[in-house]
Parts: C-alpha cells; structure tokens; sequence
C-alpha cells in the first residue's frame, strides 16, 4: 500500500548514490531507507564518499521531488509497493523506485513484448515492427519500448492502432522533453491507457551512459523481446542480452540484407536459437497457454496489415503493350460490335463504391480525410499537417477506410481513393 511517509525515505535514498547503483540493493539486503536514515550504519561496501553523500543529501531535496511529481500527475511507486512490477525484482541492480505516468496494470495480466530497434530504421523494418504490435495488441498484448524515432515509434503507434495500451520506457525525467520527435507519441500513449516510466526523477536530464541501464527496464518489464532492425552496435542488442540474462525468449524479425551489417545484429541471436517472427502469430501462440485468459489468437485467422510496402496495384504500373499486326483476313471491328463487347465487360466489372462527403457528419475524421484524398497518392506526412490529427488517430482512421474499400495504401506510407 502507498505510504507517502515511507516514500520520502525512499526517494532520499535514490539521490545519495548513482543510478542504478548496486550498493543500494546491497544496503536494502541490511536495512529500511527509514532506518538507515536515521541511524546512518556505515556498512563496510560503502565508501568515504558514500557517507559523505548520506550525511549531506536532506530530506528536504526528496520532498521537492514528491511534490513536483504530485503537481505533474506522476505516481512514485517504490520496491515495497504492491504496484511494483514483480517482474523488475529479479532483473540486474532492480530500480527502488520508478516513476509513472499513467498506468501500468496492464502489465498484471497479459502478455507483454519489448519491441525495439534502430533509430535509423528503413521502411522494411518500420512495416513489420508497426504490422506485429498492431496483430499483438488486437490479440490482446502489451507492448513495451523505448519512445525513440524509428522502429520504437513504430511498436508504440502499432500497437495503439490494435487498441492495445503500450509502455514507453525512458532515459529521462518523465517531464523532459527528450526525445523531441517524441513529444506528442507520449502524449498519445498516456491517452490510450498507457503509461510512461521511467527511474529517474522529474528533471533529470538524459545523460551519457544511461541507455544501457535503462535498456534493462525494457527487457524486465517484458516476458520476450522483438528484435527489428539491429546493428552491429546497437542499444537494441543491450536490450536483447539483458533479457536472455533474464531467461527470456528472443524474437526476430527477419533480416532484409544478410550482407548488410545495419540489419545483422541479430545473427548472433539466431544462432543461438532465437525463433523468427513472421507476424504476431509466432509471438502470441509461444505464449498462448500460459496468457489463455487475456490473449485471442484467433484474430489470426486472417492476415492483419496496418502499414504496407510496394503494392501490385496502381502503384507499379502496368508496361504498356506493343500493338500487333493483324493478321491478313481479318475483320475489323464494327462500331456496333465494339459496344456490345464494352457493354458486357462493363458489366462484369464490379462498382466503386461512391464517395459522398456528405455521408459523414461534418467533425467526422473521415470527412477530413475524404476531402484531402484524390487519385493522386499523398504522403502521410501532408494529411497529418492538412488534417490536424494526431498520427496515432490518423493511422486508425487511415486503417478504418482501407478496410472499407474507400482508399488504398500505396509504399511510402502513400494513400489515395480507390
């Protein structure tokens, strides 16, 4: 149970040492920040500088920290609190205190997925990251990643467009705006039930040498990690180590280029026995007996695509045909006979279905859409500009139209009327 008093002692605590710092886990295994506070045990793992940090660190400044996460809505879940995430307990030097907005109860029941990747991602990685969390999140998962640009955005906006909830873990203060390109996806996944979390208290800075311990929350708030696209060096792979550390299982998606070192930090995972993911399927029927409560696998039955590469359709052409010589004999074509083959073909081929503005009410999103879309593809860059919604929204509205047959998604995240 929250106890506010307690949570003070706590949150003190953190500021005397480094984050993470083994030693406070060390210190916990001895004693309660509340006793420790007020008997200031010089234990024999802590140094000169330690103590010198206990004895000049005031309750005064874990106070400041209490209130600012009171005025911003943030939640200050310690390692005795019953919300704290059991899963967090037994990874490496386990946070004493996350702050959260949001919620995080989804975490207690479902199946839950790190999904991370480069942030330099190409649109193969971006599509199949984005295709996945969407397929997992309507099977009924939880998404968990790291709020970066690149294929992290991509496991965040897909999984919000399946209606699932998705965790973003961060390398900063939950108030900093940091990364910028960020800034409204968490804003979105706090709008969608989500949560963002993060060990470092309101302000903090991101700081360099960080992002590998914070790589560590991802995989330990998660039951399996989704590798896309990896690197040789990569955050990712920190991310995929500290999992296996943990006892978890590796997915893959498939690699574009096995000659490309870009997308190849994932071989050494599949050697040792990673399991592929060609969609969510892989995922959700690994984990189905253990999650039969909360995961639907059959929203398999049928293939789910919210983002979409090259298409057969008008977005390649079709070459032209080179006319032929017409045989020697041969009748021409009447007038007549031309229009009864039209006729017929006409009638074989099936209706578009009419596009009427006026068959949505005007604060419609689809009305908007509708009257910005043409023949002509467009970008969604230009839509989301021209239409005011957020990315997240237009995805879903995109994703609503698709399904029903009034437009196409062409590669390039292009979109036009069918």
């Amino acid at each position: 149970m929250y106890d506010g008093n307690k949570t003070l002692y706590w949150v003190w605590l953190t500021q005397c040492f480094s984050t993470p710092s083994p030693k406070v886990i060390k210190l916990l295994d001895q004693t309660d920040p509340e006793t420790f506070y007020n008997e200031k045990t010089a234990y024999p793992f802590l140094n000169q500088n330690d103590m010198r940090a206990v004895t000049t660190v005031s309750l005064e400044r874990a106070q400041m920290i209490l209130d600012r996460c009171e005025k911003l809505g943030i939640k200050v879940i310690t390692m005795d609190d019953e919300e704290y995430p059991e899963s967090l307990l037994h990874i490496f030097c386990p946070p004493v205190v996350i702050y959260v907005q949001g919620s995080i109860s989804c975490l207690k029941e479902s199946l839950s997925v790190a999904a991370v990747g480069s942030r330099q991602s190409i649109d193969y990685y971006n599509a199949e990251m984005g295709n996945i969390c969407y397929q997992l999140a309507l099977a009924g998962a939880v998404i968990v990643s790291g709020c970066a640009v690149g294929n992290d955005t991509y496991a965040h906006l897909g999984c919000m467009a399946g209606g699932g909830p998705t965790i973003g873990v961060l390398a900063c203060g939950s108030d900093v705006d940091y990364p910028a390109k960020s800034r409204e996806l968490k804003k979105e996944i706090l709008s969608r039930g989500g949560a963002l979390v993060t060990e470092l208290p309101p302000g903090t800075r991101n700081f360099r040498g960080y992002f590998q311990a914070r790589n560590r929350l991802i995989a330990g708030l998660a039951d399996c990690v989704l590798l896309g696209q990896v690197p040789m060096r990569s955050g990712a792979i920190i991310t995929a180590e500290a999992a296996v550390d943990q006892g978890k299982e590796i997915f893959c998606i498939p690699p574009c280029n096995i000659s490309e070192p870009a997308c190849m930090g994932v071989a050494p995972f599949i050697r040792d026995g990673a399991k592929m993911a060609l969609s969510g399927y892989d995922i959700a029927s690994f984990y189905s007996d253990i999650y039969r409560k909360t995961l639907k696998p059959d929203v398999f039955n049928h293939q789910m695509y919210l983002f979409k590469l090259a298409e057969e359709s008008a977005d390649i052409p079709a070459p032209k045909k080179k006319s032929a010589s017409k045989p020697a004999g041969e009748k021409k074509k009447t007038a007549s006979s031309r229009t009864k083959t039209d006729k017929k073909s006409e009638e074989q081929k099936p209706a578009a279905k009419p596009v009427d503005l006026m068959n949505y009410p005007e604060d419609d999103p689809r009305r908007t859409i509708l009257a910005l879309l043409s023949d002509e593809p467009r970008m969604i860059d230009d839509l989301k500009t021209q239409s005011g919604l957020s990315t997240s929204q237009l995805l879903q509205v995109l994703t609503d139209m698709e399904m029903d047959g009034i437009i196409e998604a062409l590669s390039g995240q292009r979109y036009k009327l069918t």
